[in-house]
């Protein structure tokens, strides 16, 4: 088992070492008659899925061709080295020797078949985090090489290289290894390579990694005010054209609570100056919250919701039924949360327990049933609320409850001809809804 791990590595980073012209003697290099032989052998094997066997004969074939002989060498030799791995039962340094071969292995196919470079450099970074993952001494290293990757193939990146580049990141500044200007600085460059892999493309978990993305750099602690606020008003200062950064820095300061510094001012009026778009009106939105001029807010919510769409127009609904609901206007705060579930399910829930909110806090005219019938209605809402997210039900439930102590007695009930369970419409403040009739016994 030694003498196997040390000739593995051994025969792998001596390819660095060879001279072209030991290549001049053909495909099969000038141990040809060997080389092919254990090729057929190694081949053999593989093909049972018996790597154990496949293993030595490999090493061999590693040994005696020339890398450019087959790139199967190296797509092939990935699996075997990773069962070896695996399946070590010698000393943690054999096992590391095993590991750095099999990282070199990689190295060495994206050198020799630069077609297939991309692919080899995955295969490396899948294998750093799999086998040093747990390691933080090791995170700067990992970084450096995703990092390098991402510089190298940009939007084309596989996205979750990009957040894992950031994790390690953050990792490595926790472990006094980097410096948190350079947190900050990639995250910016990250930010914006993510949002251009999810412009691209269909997929819809794209958006998760974008929140991890941010997760990974919120939890590296160099996301507080006084470190966002010190790091980037130079950058500001020095660079007020940049949109991608300045929505960049407007995002981390709401998410950090940063609203009322006079940074979260200049940004997001400068953002809206260079692009008055949903996302920038919708900064100058927080921006006039903070100052507590609610219709300039009010306003600009409404025009990021006009000019929003998909997911990002259900974020702005929620926001804008919200700011109508604390201002009292329940039908304008109702229409807009009704509308929600559609455009943003991560939302559904929050707007039904809002709309029961809005039905509870409505005046209702008419007869001494119709003033009841809000509850009934507010009560329907609550259910659906806890239904589409359980980590609503407490909230709920506690309405509920509240709501129960305005509901009609059976014999009140009676009187309008009406029962537990009868169907029932009810029109109030602009708002109608069809509910169910109950009452207290």
């Amino acid at each position: 088992m030694k003498k196997l791990g040390a000739i593995l590595l051994f025969t792998i980073v001596s390819l660095f070492l060879v001279e072209t012209v030991g290549y001049a003697q053909g495909r099969f290099g000038k141990d040809s008659a060997l080389c092919v032989t254990n090729l057929s052998f190694y081949r053999d094997f593989y093909q049972q899925n018996n790597l154990a066997e496949a293993a030595p004969l490999w090493v061999n074939a590693f040994k005696y061709c020339p890398p450019t002989a087959t790139e199967n060498l190296f797509i092939h030799g990935k699996k075997i080295m990773r069962y070896r791995i695996d399946n070590h039962k010698g000393t943690e340094a054999e096992r590391i020797a095993l590991i750095d071969s099999l990282i070199a292995l990689h190295e060495t196919r994206a050198q020799y078949y630069p077609k297939k470079s991309k692919t080899a450099k995955e295969d490396k970074i899948r294998d750093l985090m799999f086998f040093y993952g747990e390691n933080l001494s090791k995170s700067k290293e990992i970084y450096d090489y995703i990092d390098a990757y991402i510089n190298e193939f940009g939007a084309s990146s596989d996205a979750s290289f990009v957040v894992n580049s950031m994790i390690k990141l953050s990792e490595a500044f926790k472990e006094n290894q980097v410096s948190a200007d350079l947190v900050m600085t990639r995250f910016t460059q990250y930010n914006k390579i993510l949002e251009e892999i999810t412009a691209s493309s269909n997929d819809p978990t794209l958006s998760d990694k974008e929140e991890m993305l941010q997760n990974a750099f919120v939890q590296s602690g160099v996301a507080n005010c006084e470190n966002l606020i010190n790091v980037f008003t130079p950058r500001f200062e020095e660079n007020q054209s940049d949109v991608d950064m300045l929505k960049t820095i407007s995002t981390l300061l709401i998410r950090e609570g940063c609203t009322d510094s006079e940074l979260f001012s200049k940004v997001v009026t400068q953002v809206y100056r260079l692009n008055p778009e949903a996302s920038s009106a919708y900064f100058l939105y927080k921006h006039f919250s903070q100052q507590g001029d609610t219709e300039q807010a009010l306003n600009y919510l409404k025009e990021a919701t006009n000019n929003a769409s998909g997911l990002d127009k259900g974020t702005y609904l929620y926001e804008l039924a919200t700011a109508h609901y604390k201002n009292r206007s329940f039908a304008a705060a109702a229409s807009a949360a009704r509308q929600v579930a559609e455009l943003n399910p991560n939302y559904a829930a929050k707007a039904d327990l809002l709309l029961g909110n809005i039905w509870a806090s409505t005046s209702c005219g008419g007869t001494e049933m119709d003033k009841r019938a809000r509850f009934w209605v507010a009560t329907d809402y609550m259910i659906k609320a806890k239904q589409k997210d359980p980590k609503l039900a407490e909230e709920a439930d506690k309405n509920i409850a509240r709501y129960r102590g305005y509901f009609p007695k059976i014999e009140d009930a009676f009187m309008y001809d009406l029962s537990d369970g009868k169907s029932y419409t009810v029109s109030c403040g602009g708002m109608t809804a069809t509910t169910t009739v109950r009452t207290i016994k």
